[in-house]
């Protein structure tokens, strides 16, 4: 197989190839707490959030954070971004870096979530990740749990370390 079949073949990759399923959702009452508990349980980091059988969000561990840990993930949800399966991985990489996501929710033809696609899943995909470049943390470059602060885009642990000046001591002296 040549570089350039190899390059058409992931570009083609559809979500249906890609995505994980089932998916394991929260309901918009359940607590910080809960949904940790849930993410530990599972090893998932982004999950639907659901009322009444209905996907009204998508949250995802790093969400989690500062909030208080009887805080409901209904208050601490971003709007869910969806995707149908019979796109590709280009079109989904696509959509999660003009929407500013880690995640979408892939659905069927009947516009149902099925599955759910990262932008780490889409990393090892060639020449996908290419568009997903600089959809990077500025100071790691890590591509799980980036976050806009201010005009940086920096992952939780980056941003943490910024707040704390001190966790960037190397005890190296003047």
């Amino acid at each position: 197989m040549t570089m350039q079949s190899t390059t058409l073949q992931s570009a083609s990759t559809s979500l249906q190839e890609l995505m994980h399923r089932p998916l394991v959702v929260l309901q918009v009452f359940d607590s910080a707490a809960d949904a940790l508990a849930t993410a530990s349980q599972h090893g998932i980091h982004h999950f639907p959030v659901c009322s009444r059988e209905r996907v009204v969000g998508m949250i995802c561990t790093c969400d989690l954070r500062d909030a208080h840990l009887t805080q409901a993930v209904g208050e601490l949800m971003r709007p869910a971004v969806m995707l149908p399966m019979t796109k590709s991985a280009t079109e989904a990489a696509q959509l999660m870096r003009a929407a500013d996501v880690g995640s979408l929710l892939v659905t069927d033809r009947f516009g149902e979530p099925c599955g759910i696609v990262t932008r780490a899943d889409l990393s090892h995909e060639a020449p996908i990740a290419a568009l997903l470049e600089d959809c990077r943390c500025e100071a790691c470059g890590a591509i799980r749990h980036l976050r806009r602060y201010g005009d940086r885009q920096l992952c939780v642990s980056c941003r943490d370390r910024a707040i704390d000046p001190q966790a960037f001591d190397t005890g190296g002296g003047d």
